[in-house]
């Protein structure tokens, strides 16, 4: 079912109950599609990838920089890698109070920093590294008998939101706007229910290890005016 793009306009043309073009293209409906779909992706961050390059002299710019791939979106939770080390995630503002000669530092990275498109080091990259990376990505555009958000599994129940915002294009194009308002409704509610159906399907191994020494630790009670040490 929403196999594919033609699936997709067909759906959206029964919905609209314009069997074949009249009003509304098949171009425009493919398009709003389209739009759809990268905005589901995007705001969901349901399609996963492993991003790796080996840097040549091209890849660094401003020394300490290397632009994101071209579909990334944002990073996921698997991290940075420099060849296969993980590495410390840290903010400009931090890097420079370590240390304020930081863009001319000597040394593997260690830790790496976001500035819009762009994926830092510290200390700098080298030529020939190999740089990793876990992201989300934006989806394939649809066409022919590509199949919408075939990249997670998790998802492919959920097309239908996709045919929704398009439905909803097509009543803002009428300016039907009460229609309009009502299916784009439907959309963001399909948005968040994915992203909550998503977020249960992270690793719940995790849990928190207190640090060596927990158990004796002290804590200074504003409120009380005391310092009280837990056994």
């Amino acid at each position: 079912m929403l196999a594919n793009i033609s699936e997709l306009v067909a759906d959206v043309r029964s919905l609209i109950n314009e069997p074949t073009a009249s009003f509304w293209t098949d171009e425009e409906i493919q398009r709003w599609l389209l739009e759809a779909a990268d905005d589901f992706a995007t705001r969901t961050k349901c399609l996963s990838s492993f991003y790796t390059k080996t840097l040549i002299a091209d890849d660094i710019v401003n020394g300490n920089e290397i632009r994101l791939s071209s579909d990334f979106v944002a990073l996921d939770e698997g991290g940075v890698y420099y060849n296969g080390k993980p590495l410390v995630r840290a903010s400009l503002v931090q890097i420079r109070e370590w240390d304020p000669n930081w863009r001319t530092a000597s040394g593997t990275p260690t830790h790496f920093y976001l500035r819009g498109d762009m994926l830092g080091f510290y200390p700098p990259p080298e030529v020939g590294a190999t740089v990793s990376y876990y992201g989300i990505e934006r989806p394939t555009p649809m066409s022919g008998d590509i199949k919408p958000l075939s990249g997670d599994y998790r998802v492919i129940a959920l097309r239908r939101y996709i045919r929704d915002y398009a439905v909803a294009m097509c009543w803002y194009k009428r300016n039907e706007m009460q229609k309009y308002a009502d299916m784009m409704a439907r959309y963001e509610m399909g948005v968040y229910n994915t992203i909550a159906i998503l977020a249960g399907h992270k690793d719940q191994g995790g849990r928190l290890i207190p640090s060596p020494g927990y158990h004796r630790s002290a804590t200074t009670s504003i409120r009380y005016g005391r310092t009280d040490v837990f056994d």
